[in-house]
């Protein structure tokens, strides 16, 4: 019989287990071409309970901060409450003030403002934001705790992130991330839902969204930590429309399985929405339905993002329900089988709808006839709400404000110097290449009417293969 194994022996193999986990956990976590974390003010670094590090931004090789007048570095006071180690510390800005920000690869990013207002002035302080030439942020007053995302598409090998304070007023910024985003994260067909019925739309990829929700449904808040975008995502209890959640018609859903995700194609993946938001969910049987509402700002268009995972259906085929976007039916009978093949495998559709003077979205799912009686029919796991861009100057229009003319006319008259000193440099080694050409061929035509022809005593060829050399790199 074969001796037990120790309890030593076991602890090292677990540890060897969970070292593997950790290890192939890292090797899989998304690493974006451009990942710019600046602690904006900071003397120190910043380390976050997530493990990145907030460089400051006075010290950045890939930044440079440009500004005609001094910036104001200001250290929070020690008294202060300090929610996350990037509060610390805000650069002030008494004038318009711009971050020249490196891109390696082009393409969709991610990019957060931080703002904690940690002195009453900061609270007062009153400003406009933009980057890429459009204006992020119009009038903007961070008078409590806040953090701006938006995804947008960039183009150059430099984003300019331009902060214009209003006059007589100072902007200021805590922290900033500029991140690579996935291919994945945006398509560029959507659903646009109107009183007269949905139909596909494209060009979503071509514009900006400013995040206003993310929710995590049934399921508890999600941190950066657990998140490989570092997104956050809060539950939705605060979002229900009153109903009786008691009823047996509504249930919430706790998943401790694993997550399918489609192999071979980069459609789907954990960058797009991580497991803990698909391991929860709402359902309602047939004849019933769920609501959700949602304040947002009127006279906007949205994308509203809508997450699926079936978790609690034993079978395929299980569930059959509508989706409602603002009160307009989205989706009939929408059947989240034929769209996966699969039980939990994730899945989501991406609606535009326009929100006109209400400033109230709504979203509902509601249970199919086509559904067995005492099953759930209808499910939703998790939903991103967004919005977008207004028109191709601004998120909220167009304004005259000022952004990046500075950086444009800079980098003209940089480039434009470069390219000059480039062209002497070019020019003065053809001359010499020329001149040297000319002095090689002048010589060869000297040696070799000085020299006699001598075609039996060339020492054995030397002097003909010799001679030889030098013409045929000359003649061209």
């Amino acid at each position: 019989m074969a001796p037990s194994p120790s309890p030593a022996s076991l602890a090292g193999l677990l540890l060897c287990v969970l070292f593997s986990a950790a290890a192939a956990a890292a090797a899989a976590r998304f690493a974006p071409a451009d990942n710019h974390l600046l602690a904006c003010g900071a003397a120190a670094p910043a380390v976050l309970p997530d493990g990145r590090r907030f460089v400051p931004d006075s010290g950045c090789a890939s930044t440079r901060l440009r500004s005609p007048a001094p910036t104001l570095s200001s250290a929070a006071p020690s008294s202060a409450p300090r929610p996350s180690p990037l509060h610390a510390a805000a650069r002030v800005f008494s004038c318009r003030a711009s971050y020249d920000l490196a891109v390696r690869r082009r393409g969709h990013h991610i990019l957060r403002l931080h703002f904690y207002p940690f002195d009453p002035a900061l609270a007062a302080s009153r400003f406009h934001v933009g980057a890429g030439g459009l204006l992020l942020l119009h009038n903007f007053t961070a008078s409590s705790p806040v953090v701006k995302e938006f995804i947008l598409p960039v183009d150059t090998d430099v984003l300019v992130l331009t902060f214009v304070p209003e006059s007589g007023s100072t902007a200021f910024v805590n922290a900033i991330e500029l991140v690579s985003a996935p291919e994945e994260l945006v398509d560029d067909i959507g659903t646009l839902v109107t009183p007269g019925g949905a139909s596909q739309i494209d060009g979503l990829s071509s514009q900006v969204f400013e995040t206003l929700y993310r929710i995590n449904v049934a399921g508890r808040k999600v941190t950066p930590f657990n998140d490989t975008l570092w997104r956050t995502w809060i539950n939705d209890a605060d979002f229900l429309v009153k109903t009786d959640m008691s009823s047996s018609n509504n249930m919430a859903w706790s998943f401790s399985g694993r997550i399918a995700y489609p192999k071979d194609t980069r459609l789907m993946s954990r960058e797009v929405a991580p497991d803990n938001v698909y391991n929860s969910a709402r359902s309602v049987k047939s004849g019933s339905n769920l609501t959700w509402a949602f304040p947002v700002p009127a006279g906007s268009r949205y994308l509203v993002r809508m997450h699926f995972c079936d978790i609690v259906s034993k079978v395929l085929y299980e569930l059959y329900f509508n989706i409602y976007v603002n009160g307009h039916l989205a989706v009939e009978d929408f059947d989240l089988s034929s769209a996966t093949g699969f039980l939990a495998y994730p899945y989501y559709i991406d609606f535009i709808v326009d929100v006109e003077d209400e400033g109230m979205l709504k979203l509902a799912i509601a249970g199919s006839k086509k559904s067995q009686p005492h099953e759930a029919s209808a499910i939703l796991n998790a939903l991103e709400i967004m919005r977008i861009n207004k028109t191709s100057g601004g998120m909220d229009g167009d304004f005259p404000v000022a952004l990046d003319t500075e950086y444009v006319m800079s980098k003209g008259i940089g480039e434009f110097a470069r390219s000059l000193l480039c062209g002497f440099i070019f020019a003065g080694l053809f001359v010499g290449l020329v001149m040297l050409v000319l002095r090689l061929r002048t010589e060869l035509r000297n040696s070799s009417t000085a020299w006699p022809w001598q075609p039996m005593d060339s020492g054995e060829g030397k002097l003909a293969r010799a001679y030889q050399l030098v013409p045929s790199k000359t003649d061209y």
